[in-house]
């Protein structure tokens, strides 16, 4: 099904070149694919807000335009998309792909990212230092961004130790996701998103390592109202455009999408994911049916002890296990510098 999309985008666009006058740069509307719903936080709250502010300073005739809601291609295939010309721009998140954005994933190992802002300075830094620069050549990057910590989301009390994950089966964000579940006994299991209600409610899962807007979005806390706040791991996030796209485009608009784009663009998405972060973590712990268990520094260490296996388990997942040290070493300096207070 996806070749047969690709395809028919190739075609559509042989068509239409002899329509286009040699040199002159065409005025299109260009795609920006979501695989949210148009209301999801990314689609709503980044994704469209990016695109108004840029549409109201691009050249007449170009705009760009929200796909979302997976039109264009399910979540896996979004790098593939942009990379093909059948988006233009698309949300994209790398450990979805694995192999493709090896070190990217490093904000996955834990103790790296509590906040977005401290993980998108860990991408950034990597980004500014060239650490990234193979795995994103075929792109123009708009951000590189992390999802806040990710805690756990339980169904029932009392599974808040590392003993007490042994023999669970978790909902897991991604492949190394499930590697750390393993560190503490626990199975890792891939539900995609729209799923995991039904699966926590039937117990086929215990419970799932997840951000609170997914919580809230999915309504888990009807199925699962234990949060134990670890910040365990994180998912890093990534908005990517054609670089074809992006060279076509008179210099002016590439200007604007330049001053769009970049370390600004990422901080100012952290702000926006990590205000809304805690706007619905403080709704919850308002709620009297939700219980949210905070750890005390003993029950941390335990965590800590657990899972301090996670960083040598990264690096020998990694092709390039010289360059991952390297990243490694420079991600946790990052992240103490920009710890949270």
């Amino acid at each position: 099904m996806f070749d047969r999309v690709l395809k028919a985008a190739a075609a559509a666009a042989l068509l239409l070149a002899p329509l286009i006058a040699p040199g002159v740069a065409a005025a299109r509307e260009m795609r920006v694919s979501s695989f949210e719903p148009p209301q999801g936080f990314y689609s709503a709250k980044i994704l469209q807000v990016w695109i108004d502010k840029v549409n109201a300073k691009l050249s007449k005739g170009n705009a760009f335009k929200l796909y979302p809601g997976s039109i264009l291609g399910a979540p896996p295939a979004q790098a593939d998309l942009v990379k093909a010309g059948v988006a233009d721009v698309a949300l994209v998140v790398p450990t979805y792909t694995p192999g493709v954005f090896p070190m990217t994933g490093v904000v996955e190992v834990p103790g790296l990212v509590k906040s977005s802002a401290q993980g998108t300075a860990v991408l950034n830094a990597l980004q500014a230092d060239g650490a990234l620069k193979k795995e994103y050549a075929d792109y123009k990057v708009i951000a590189l961004f992390t999802t806040p910590g990710y805690r756990f989301l339980m169904t029932r009390p009392g599974l808040d130790t590392p003993a007490a994950m042994k023999g669970l089966k978790l909902r897991s964000p991604s492949s190394f996701g499930s590697t750390l579940l393993g560190l503490v006994g626990a199975s890792g299991v891939s539900i995609p998103a729209p799923q995991v209600y039904e699966n926590l409610e039937r117990g086929v899962v215990s419970g799932a390592v997840w951000v609170m807007d997914a919580y809230r979005t999915f309504r888990l806390y009807e199925v699962a109202p234990y949060v134990v706040d670890t910040r365990v791991t994180a998912s890093p996030m990534a908005i990517l455009m054609n670089r074809n796209t992006y060279n076509a485009l008179p210099g002016a608009d590439r200007k604007v999408i330049d001053e769009m784009s970049g370390k600004a663009a990422a901080t100012w998405i952290s702000d926006v994911v990590d205000t809304t972060d805690a706007a619905i973590a403080k709704t919850f712990h308002e709620n009297p049916k939700i219980h949210f268990v905070t750890l005390s520094d003993a029950q941390q260490t335990a965590w800590d002890t657990a899972l301090k296996g996670a960083s040598a388990a990264w690096v020998a997942a990694q092709t390039d296990k010289a360059g991952a040290r390297k990243v490694l070493k420079e991600a946790e300096q990052v992240s103490a510098a920009n710890a949270p207070k």
